[in-house]
């Protein structure tokens, strides 16, 4: 760089003033012997060197400018006297052409006393030569300032190492075995740095000590920690001071405003005030709750409209249902008032004597009557489950009657098939429990009718047990079975997996439905082929644990399993007793009062074909309807019972004070006064002989409200029309044992109808 500025300077040079000029400082020399005198340019050079103005730098010797002639002009900055010394240069001492960069120089040289020197120079488009001499220790020094323990030396082209390089020789035999390059690299004991200079084509070599280079840098890390420590506390609370001041207070006050805007009406707005991201982001978010605000808006309009809508249809359909459900008790009561006179006329001729083809055509007429009664059942419940006004009446119900009661409807159909019937009651399960026995009654009729229906050969068989809280009834038959791909669907309304088959194809419909309104569920398993086996299970929620009955009996090989789950011990018979009664097989109510009979030695008072009670009640029929106070009035007189009648409810009040009564059988719906209301007037009434007689409800009415409305006001029990003889008697039984307890004298069946 001192050289070109050199050759720049001498060219813009136009007048000197030698006034300023000292012969002493700077010489021209013609290193020919021929050339004693300078010519005028080199008297020009020399005054030029004398009178630039290029700063003086201590590795520098002198300046000089060579033209093609081999004259000289000098200009020391060591000595300015001592000339003499000098190595003449010529052009000979620079090579041919420039080495780098447009630059020449020359071979490093010994000056005693003044040590190692080179020169380098450019050259003009005349050829003339400026350049400066140069002190190589000095320029190594200057030019590089490593740490006080490195060592420095420089290389030639062939990474020799140049003469004016000290080195110790074990450090200098590992540079040799070692391939420099430029940069960092490393040998044992020592970090090499390599610097190349591209002029003469020599290396630096800087030799760093691993030692002294990690306690110098530790020396300095421990000068700066203090500073860096200070620095980034003050440089970190400032950060954390901007970011609270210009982030986090507006951000808290955009999460404040977006929190009110959750609960309160869309009205906050987030603060836009600011020029930057956080104001475009205010600005965005109160678009959105301006947007949000229109919506909501049309949105509660729209839904004004469809509520009102809604409200509207609701109001339509509750009339709707409301006129369905009183048509349907309607037709309920207009469909069961006459069944109730098929029903009952045709029981009465049952007890009537007939030749086997009259008893036969009796039975068929009676088993058509229930069937026909089932399906009237199965379509309106299903009609008021579909609507949502079926509700369940839950209460103690004993468990071993309802099975009976259960199993009796399939008996006729099964012993007209030769299918063998059979009932099991495991061990642990509860003879008393909290349900609704009207419809877990309705649920086992269903799945036992269709186990008969599709059963041809084999049997039935009915099981309960008990899981934990839960209590289990199995319906199973040999039946063909049911295909894989139908069984899904076996349980929807008016599918029938046979076509050819009879039924309205609901009554499995309802029975799933009523036993998950009773909590529980029904599933299906069924091999085609095989069999079929339908699961009901039931919560038990409030039950009576089971009393085991300890005792012996002699009784048939087949009930022996039976009895051990209630406690008592079978022994094989060895005489005819009443334990070989075939039907105790399927009716485990009658085999467990059978049995509990002959271990507590209690007395079995005979009754005429099972159904005559062995009391005569005095009992006040009311009903509005003549055929049902023709029908049932000979049915209770068939049971042996002293009736009374009356077609009217204020009929009934005037007997009331006449007459004391065991049981009344009063009909709901009538006109002036209802049976509910005639009940509420029986008990008012002061001269009543017996306010507080049992009361059973005679109606046509299947609705749950009717069931509970009853039980609200008075009434002890509920008959849905049409009534059986059965039926009948067991309620006769039960106002018999009612007033028993309130220590009422009864009278004794006749013993001539015994």
């Amino acid at each position: 760089r001192d050289a070109k500025n050199l050759m720049y300077q001498c060219s813009l040079a136009t007048e000197i003033h030698h006034n300023d000029i000292f012969p002493e400082v700077s010489r021209h020399l013609s290193v020919g012997p021929s050339n004693c005198t300078p010519t005028l340019n080199g008297e020009k050079h020399r005054i030029f060197l004398q009178s630039s103005d290029i700063d003086e730098k201590s590795f520098r010797r002198d300046s000089f400018i060579l033209n093609h002639k081999n004259e000289i002009s000098l200009l020391s900055t060591d000595n300015p006297s001592d000339y003499s010394t000098l190595q003449p240069l010529t052009r000979k001492s620079f090579p041919l052409y420039p080495t780098h960069a447009g630059f020449y120089w020359s071979e490093p040289e010994y000056i005693n006393g003044k040590g190692w020197h080179a020169s380098v120079a450019v050259a003009d488009q005349q050829g003339v030569f400026f350049g400066v001499t140069v002190k190589l220790p000095d320029l190594i020094t200057k030019s590089h300032l490593p740490l006080d323990d490195s060592i420095r030396v420089w290389l030639d082209q062939n990474n020799h190492l140049l003469p004016f390089s000290y080195i110790p020789q074990k450090i200098r035999t590992q540079l040799e075995n070692v391939t420099l390059h430029d940069g960092w690299q490393q040998i044992p004991g020592f970090l090499i740095l390599r610097t190349t200079l591209h002029g003469p084509g020599w290396s630096l070599v800087t030799l760093y000590p691993y030692g002294n280079l990690h306690n110098r840098i530790l020396k300095i890390i421990l000068q700066q920690i203090p500073f860096t420590l200070t620095a980034l506390v003050l440089m970190t609370s400032a950060f954390c001071w901007l970011l609270h001041r210009s982030l986090a207070k507006p951000l808290w006050r955009f999460v404040d405003v977006i929190n009110k805007t959750a609960t309160a009406p869309l009205s906050t707005r987030l603060p836009a005030q600011r020029l930057d991201e956080l104001d475009s982001i205010a600005g965005a978010f109160n678009q959105l709750l301006d947007t949000l605000q229109v919506q909501y808006d049309n949105l509660e309009n729209k839904v004004a409209e469809r509520t009102q809508a809604l409200n509207e249809a609701k109001k339509r359909a509750e009339q709707a249902n409301k006129r369905k459900s009183i048509h349907l008790t309607v037709i309920s009561h207009e469909l069961r008032t006459p069944m109730n006179g098929v029903l009952g006329a045709i029981e009465l001729l049952q007890t009537t004597p007939l030749n086997i083809e009259q008893q036969g055509l009796a039975d068929t007429a009676r088993n058509c009557t229930l069937s026909l009664l089932a399906i009237i059942n199965n379509l309106l419940d299903f009609s008021r489950i579909e609507s949502g006004h079926f509700t369940l009446h839950m209460e103690e119900t004993a468990l071993l009657p309802l099975l009976d009661q259960a199993m009796q409807t399939i008996q006729g159909p099964a012993q007209s098939k030769k299918l063998s019937l059979r009932t099991f009651v495991g061990q642990h399960v509860p003879l008393y429990f909290h349900t609704d026995s009207i419809r877990l009654r309705q649920i086992l009729v269903n799945l036992l009718g269709n186990a008969v229906k599709f059963t041809e050969t084999g049997g039935i068989r009915l099981t309960v047990k008990r899981h934990e809280e839960q209590l289990i009834f199995l319906v199973s038959d040999s039946g063909k079975g049911i295909e894989i791909q139908q069984q899904s669907q076996i349980f929807t309304a008016f599918y029938q997996a046979d076509t050819n088959s009879q039924g309205t194809g609901i009554g499995l419909t309802i029975a799933s439905s009523l036993a998950k309104m009773m909590g529980g569920n029904l599933t299906l398993k069924s091999v085609p082929g095989v069999g079929t086996c339908v699961s009901l299970v039931l919560p038990l929620q409030e039950y009576q644990p089971p009393q085991p009955i300890k005792g012996t009996l002699s009784a048939p090989f087949c009930l022996h399993r039976q009895l051990a789950c209630w406690g008592i011990r079978g022994e094989p018979p060895h005489q005819q007793n009443a334990l070989l009664n075939a039907e105790l097989l399927y009716f485990p109510g009658k085999l467990y009062d059978l049995a509990q009979q002959l271990i507590l030695c209690t007395p079995n008072i005979p009754v005429i074909n099972n159904l005559l009670p062995p009391w005569q009640l005095q009992i006040l029929l009311v009903d509005d309807a003549d055929i049902n106070r023709d029908i049932i009035g000979k049915m209770l007189v068939s049971l042996g019972q002293h009736v009374t009648i009356a077609a009217s409810s204020n009929e009934a009040l005037t007997l009331s004070q006449q007459q004391r009564f065991d049981l009344v059988l009063i009909d709901i719906r009538m006109p002036e006064i209802d049976g509910i209301e005639c009940v509420q007037l029986w008990h008012d009434e002061p001269n009543n002989l017996d306010p507080d007689c049992m009361f059973v409800a005679l109606s046509a009415s299947v609705a749950t409200e009717d069931i509970h409305r009853c039980k609200k006001n008075g009434i002890h029990h509920y008959i849905i029309k049409p009534v059986t003889l059965a039926t009948l008697a067991r309620y006769i039984s039960i106002a018999a044992e009612y007033q028993l307890l309130r220590n009422i004298e009864l009278q004794e069946q006749d013993p001539s109808r015994c």
